[in-house]
């Protein structure tokens, strides 16, 4: 026989967890989309998913921690990095640019709008290191492998910084194919291998 889990306000059975946690997340992606990370609650969170909020607090720590586990389910970055490494460049440069458009799924757009939030900038510094430097160094697998990753990482960033605070304009006014191939040549470089020390 299965064992409840207490909460304080009723109990989960065992089997029933799985299910649980996946309506949780469910419940926090579609608020988040519909109202914005900072607008949405632990307590709304909880209501929408039919759900006392101290299982909230035992599957994921806090809202931030249902965030994150949200974007780990989501993320686009380890899509991203496989595929063919002759391609890499363009597939990241590619992906920058329609960020810039103001394209990405409806959850990544909602996020935009809440970019300030602290709670959002501190799941986004974790997300670095476990959805991009990471899979990136583990993907180049070779010689100053984290170096080439941490570079690609600083253009992608700065890209999403400039998206962020100044919105774009001046790249987004450009021509669209001419500004992927220009960040394709400066992720080409990120990636291209270091000469003896003193060479550029």
């Amino acid at each position: 026989m299965d064992r409840p889990e207490r909460t304080g306000g009723g109990a989960v059975p065992t089997r029933g967890r799985a299910v649980t946690r996946a309506r949780i997340l469910a419940s926090a992606k579609e608020l988040f989309t519909d109202e914005g990370y900072g607008a949405v609650s632990s307590r709304k969170i909880a209501s929408h998913a039919g759900v006392n909020v101290a299982l909230i607090n035992r599957y994921f720590g806090a809202k931030s921690g249902l965030l994150a586990e949200i974007l780990r389910e989501d993320g686009v970055f380890p899509g991203l990095i496989e595929g063919d490494p002759a391609t890499l460049s363009r597939r990241l440069a590619e992906h920058a640019v329609s960020r810039l458009y103001g394209e990405g799924t409806p959850l990544q757009r909602a996020l935009d709008d809440s970019a300030g939030d602290p709670d959002l900038q501190a799941v986004y510094q974790g997300r670095l290191k476990t959805a991009m430097l990471d899979p990136l160094t583990a993907y180049l697998g070779r010689e100053n492998a984290s170096v080439h990753a941490s570079l690609v990482a600083a253009v992608m960033l700065g890209l999403t910084r400039v998206r962020l605070i100044e919105g774009g304009t001046a790249l987004r006014a450009h021509e669209r194919s001419q500004l992927t191939d220009r960040i394709e040549a400066m992720l080409d470089l990120c990636l291209a291998e270091f000469g003896p020390t003193g060479e550029d």
